[in-house]
């Protein structure tokens, strides 16, 4: 987001579908720990309070309720400090494209947060 803030493009093609598995070696748990730390950080640090909140809503209602969900909220939380020092929200043209992702990543099966 950086990136298109400074005004580089990223495209997005429809018939253009990319899979990735995820190699059987690491550690799932982790992985999943840090990919939701990750994107509660990204989120608090470059959406609008509006779109920061009802995306952090959306998690709390659709990841996992287990042990390695929780201890990646809190290590989300324990981040929060450094989060509010470096916040710097995208502009509103890189927000509207964030925005408009939104429906896909709610019905992405990539973005489900198992391990």
């Amino acid at each position: 987001m950086d990136l298109a803030t400074a005004g580089w493009e990223l495209c997005y093609l429809e018939e253009l579908t990319v899979h990735h598995q995820a190699s059987e070696r690491r550690d799932a748990h982790g992985r999943r720990r840090v990919g939701l730390r990750n994107t509660l950080w990204f989120t608090w640090l470059r959406r609008p309070l509006r779109a920061a909140l009802r995306r952090t809503a959306h998690l709390a209602r659709t990841v996992p309720r287990d042990r390695v969900s929780a201890l990646a909220a809190l290590d989300a939380l324990r981040g929060l400090p450094w989060v509010l020092a470096e916040r710097r929200c995208v502009p509103p043209r890189v927000e509207a494209r964030l925005a408009s992702l939104e429906a896909s990543q709610e019905n992405s099966r990539a973005r489900r947060y198992v391990s």
